[in-house]
């Protein structure tokens, strides 16, 4: 081949030399990122692949992970409701077993030693309840309300009121909000549960502490009217216990619900951004066959391109 002044007839600056490699270039380019899609599964890897696509992209990751941070909320308290159902359900047993100790107490025949044994049974079950009240799920003491790392009760027989102290000013429970900023959950606290009060700080009648108290008290002074009375206020605080108990079991089926519909949502959001970001794989397949089988092409007619030039016809 000849040259002039040591370059080549085939100088990269001649302008078919030029479009030939860079037309390779582009097809190696193009190749690369094929490859890139089929191996990562990605078609839109960073904003550069598609800046028209890529804010509609980064909204609907945002809301997926709000979604998803959601159904992790949900989970969290779909544990702390399911255990709140059961522990009142055992605190429910606990005073009916209460209601069953103070009738036999109540009865004319018990006498003095008999009742006072029977106290004994009663501040095993409020000690029971003491610890109901301290349920912990995850290191969380549920009823526990705001303050909810440290236990709220204690149980003190020289309390002659409700037979406990507190041992937290307790707020309402948490707070749980869908997306749409609709409450779907509130924990109770034990104030509301086992220890309600009025607005003068006196137990009410649905107070679980103070009725179990009642009857300890009457029990051990043998006091029968005392214990008639003691077994009326059981009773209420009995059925107020229920309605707590109702009120989780409501939550649990609501929450249910939601991890559905959040679950439902994640489905949907995640075939959205795969239809937006993920690569078709057959098409993409189609795409490297194609583009290997023009760069083949590409070579071979540049093999047959005559690289002579007019000084090697002038000799």
């Amino acid at each position: 081949m000849s040259t002039i002044g040591g370059a080549s007839s085939l100088g990269t600056s001649t302008p078919g030399t030029a479009w030939f490699l860079n037309g390779i270039e582009n097809l190696k380019q193009q190749q690369t990122k094929t490859i890139s899609e089929l191996t990562s599964g990605y078609q839109i890897q960073d904003a550069a692949d598609s800046p028209a696509l890529t804010p509609q992209l980064v909204n609907l990751g945002s809301t997926l992970a709000s979604v998803q941070a959601y159904q992790t909320n949900l989970t969290n308290v779909q544990a702390e409701a399911s255990s709140a159902d059961s522990a009142l359900g055992s605190g429910i047993s606990l005073l009916e077993n209460a209601q069953t100790l103070g009738a036999q107490g109540g009865s004319s025949s018990a006498t003095a030693a008999e009742r006072q044994t029977l106290a004994t049974q009663i501040q095993n079950i409020q000690q029971q309840i003491v610890s109901i009240a301290n349920t912990s799920v995850a290191g969380r003491y549920i009823f526990a309300g705001g303050t909810d790392q440290s236990a709220p009760y204690q149980y003190d027989a020289a309390n002659t009121t409700t037979g406990v102290d507190a041992l937290t000013v307790q707020s309402s429970g948490g707070l749980v909000l869908n997306p749409q900023g609709a409450q779907v959950y509130q924990g109770l606290s034990g104030e509301q549960i086992f220890n309600a009060v009025d607005g003068a700080g006196v137990p009410t009648a649905s107070n679980v502490f103070a009725a179990l108290q009642s009857l300890s008290t009457a029990l051990l002074a043998n006091d029968h009217p005392g214990i008639a009375t003691a077994l009326d206020g059981l009773k209420s605080a009995s059925g107020w216990l229920g309605q707590q108990q109702a009120y989780y079991g409501a939550a649990e089926q609501r929450l249910t619900s939601e991890q559905n519909t959040a679950a439902n949502q994640v489905t949907a959001l995640n075939t959205q951004i795969g239809a937006i970001r993920d690569t078709n794989v057959v098409q993409a397949a189609t795409d490297l066959s194609q583009e290997q089988v023009n760069q083949a092409a590409a070579y071979g007619a540049q093999s047959k391109i005559s690289t002579k030039t007019l000084f090697d016809y002038l000799g």
